[in-house]
């Protein structure tokens, strides 16, 4: 992973919020984006955890293979309200891809 140094970083974000005033609209980079996808598996992946104690690796790596955004959230909220671990990987599993 490379770092920007501090003046490009806030060049950076200079630019970027110029061009989200300019057009009125934020912008979100592919990296906020990853940033987000990320952040929002590690805190579905906590939540279980906390609920229903060890996860199996598949699920872990089902939940891992989630790219929607809205059903990540959908689904961090699941966490609260499923009544057990089978339950939550039902929910994870109906959002992946059919297997060839």
């Amino acid at each position: 992973m490379m770092a920007l140094s501090q003046d490009l970083e806030l060049s950076l974000e200079e630019k970027l919020a110029n061009y989200q005033e300019e057009r009125k609209m934020p912008l979100l980079t592919n990296i906020e984006q990853r940033t987000i996808k990320q952040t929002r598996k590690q805190n579905i992946i906590t939540l279980v955890q906390v609920r229903f104690g060890d996860i199996p690796d598949n699920l872990v790596a089902s939940i891992n293979q989630i790219d929607d955004t809205s059903f990540l959230q959908q689904l961090l909220v699941s966490t609260i309200s499923v009544n057990s671990l089978e339950e939550f990987a039902q929910i994870a599993n109906s959002n992946l891809p059919e297997a060839d």
